[in-house]
């Protein structure tokens, strides 16, 4: 497998894109987790988003990157090495983040994720996807050029991007995964470019 993106390289300028992507809007989780949470990120890199949770909350996570995880552990977070598809990595938790993944994974494996994540999300299962990828999936030129750029930006050096989301896309998955996990509730929220659900337990 090629070599990674250099942002999955280099934590600092991941973070620095990742504040020009969404222009701060990470915010919104605050609000959406509430207080004293525990909260658990499969594919957490170095735990950004601990930074944007109440002082209350509890946060752990895991990730495949291990330079991530070490710049993360560095600086006092609770993240460790881990697969996202492997349930043992897993932890109980009242809230579940998955933040920037689905569009990295195949149809087959975001079930198998998300089916994962339901058995041990006490509450919920927040997902955060970029919608502006679906520039990239259309079948023009400018999709096209698009689609090559975003891959090759976006390679986290585990999984190769094999389909691009429109916002249609995005809200079947986001209904199919509703129902086939049988989640009692489902919120969808836009903001800064990014879709904020929540799968609700109870």
């Amino acid at each position: 497998m090629t070599k990674r993106a250099y942002i999955f390289r280099n934590p600092w300028l991941y973070s620095l894109s990742i504040r020009l992507l969404h222009f701060d809007g990470f915010k919104k989780i605050r609000d959406i987790i509430g207080k004293e949470k525990n909260v658990f990120e499969p594919a957490c890199g170095f735990g950004r988003l601990q930074r944007y949770l109440y002082d209350s909350c509890s946060y752990s996570g895991i990730d495949l990157n291990e330079i991530f995880i070490n710049f993360g552990k560095k600086r006092g977070l609770d993240i460790r090495i881990g697969n996202v598809l492997e349930e043992s990595n897993y932890i109980k938790s009242d809230i579940i983040i998955l933040c920037d993944i689905l569009h990295h994974l195949t149809k087959d494996k975001i079930q198998e994720v998300v089916s994962i994540a339901t058995k041990f999300a006490k509450e919920k299962i927040v997902i955060m996807e970029p919608a502006f990828v679906g520039l990239a999936s259309g079948k023009g030129f400018f999709s096209r050029l698009a689609a090559k750029v975003f891959a090759r930006v976006d390679f986290d050096g585990i999984n190769n991007i094999e389909h691009w989301f429109t916002r249609q896309d995005y809200q079947k998955l986001f209904k199919h995964l509703k129902e086939t996990n049988k989640f009692a509730g489902m919120k969808i929220q836009m903001s800064k470019g990014y879709y904020f659900v929540e799968l609700i337990r109870v």
